[in-house]
């Protein structure tokens, strides 16, 4: 059994109607497409047509079916949360303040440390394995104990993310 669409009215956008399953754009009764627009290789982004101008689709949505956007000076995003940016649902949107995900941050993170991927992963587990000083490992390396210190401390992060994630 299928359930029947509801609407609600934008707050700023008055002729604009969005449907409570985030699939349906009407403005003065006409039907919108959602269409993606290319932002950089990779990156899509769900826009409708409003008044000659494009509009982020999932901004739209979350103004019209979630909760309020925070006011604290901030810059926030409408996000989703599996990532899938097919799924336009208000219940799989959220205000996020950076536009990258948690994985995506750390990724980019260590592309642009001084050292590889094995290097943190080694860095990390003389240090908190072995105890061996920052300093020490960094004279090995060739790089700043601050670089050392960075890549423990991102790769902390993460460890303890995924812990919190997987209880």
């Amino acid at each position: 059994m299928e359930r029947k669409k509801k609407w609600k009215r934008h707050p700023v956008f008055r002729e604009l109607w969005i449907s409570n399953d985030g699939k349906g754009f009407r403005l003065n009764e006409k039907p919108l497409k959602i269409k993606d627009h290319r932002l950089k290789p990779g990156k899509i982004l769900k826009v409708v047509s409003v008044n000659r101008a494009y509009y982020s689709a999932p901004k739209l949505i979350l103004e019209t079916w979630g909760a309020a956007k925070p006011e604290d000076g901030r810059r926030y995003y409408a996000l989703y949360r599996d990532g899938n940016k097919e799924n336009l649902h208000p219940e799989n949107l959220y205000w996020g303040n950076n536009l990258m995900s948690r994985n995506e941050l750390f990724e980019k993170n260590l592309r642009q440390s001084k050292l590889s991927k094995d290097q943190t992963y080694e860095a990390y587990h003389r240090n908190k394995f072995k105890g061996e000083s920052i300093a020490s490992i960094a004279k090995d390396m060739k790089v700043s104990d601050m670089s050392i210190h960075r890549a423990i401390k991102r790769l902390s992060r993460k460890i303890e993310e995924t812990r919190k994630n997987n209880s």
